[in-house]
Parts: C-alpha cells; structure tokens; sequence
C-alpha cells in the first residue's frame, strides 16, 4: 500500500498520529473513519472508531447500518483518507464480484 503523502498531522496521542479523518454524527456519538500511523509498527493504518460528541474516543466497536457505512465511505473518499491505490483495488474487487 502506498504511503500518504500529505502527513499532516490533525491529532496525536501516545498510540498514533492522525493524519485524516471523516465522520457522521448519530445522536451523542460520531462514527469515524481514520488514517492514522501506529507508532509501535510505524505503519500506516485505517481506524473505524467511535468517539462521544465531546471528542472522547470510545474503545470498542463501530456497529452501523448499511446506509451509515456507505454515507462515512463516500465522505472517506471524498476527503482522501483512502489512497488512490487502494480506491483502485476496491474499484476492482466490487467489478469481479459484480460478474460473478
């Protein structure tokens, strides 16, 4: 996987670093997709995460509807949290199974 390009960092903590994020809100939580760099590997990651309106990040799972998920991935594409690579791959699995 391609390395990002752009590393800005928008927040750090003692796991990781964010590079980029994009999230929707659902009462008093926000469902987050994020790229981040884990310090222990020094290896690019995508987080789903869950934080509270108060911007508390919430270790556990991400659990969504359909429609939630597909709303947070165009917004994570849109943004650019994935890389292009990756988009392409994606692109290119959707088709195969497409004709199958």
């Amino acid at each position: 996987m391609a390395k990002q390009t752009e590393t800005k960092i928008i927040k750090e903590t003692s796991y990781c670093k964010i590079y980029n994020k994009v999230s929707i809100e659902d009462d008093e939580y926000n469902s987050c997709i994020e790229r981040i760099c884990v310090k222990s590997k020094n290896r690019e990651e995508i987080r789903f995460a869950l934080y509270r309106s108060d911007d508390r990040y919430i270790p556990r799972s991400l659990d969504l509807s359909e429609i939630q998920l597909l709303e947070l991935l165009r917004l994570a594409i849109k943004e650019k949290v994935f890389s292009d690579e990756f988009i392409d791959m994606l692109k290119q699995e959707l088709n195969n199974n497409k004709k199958s």
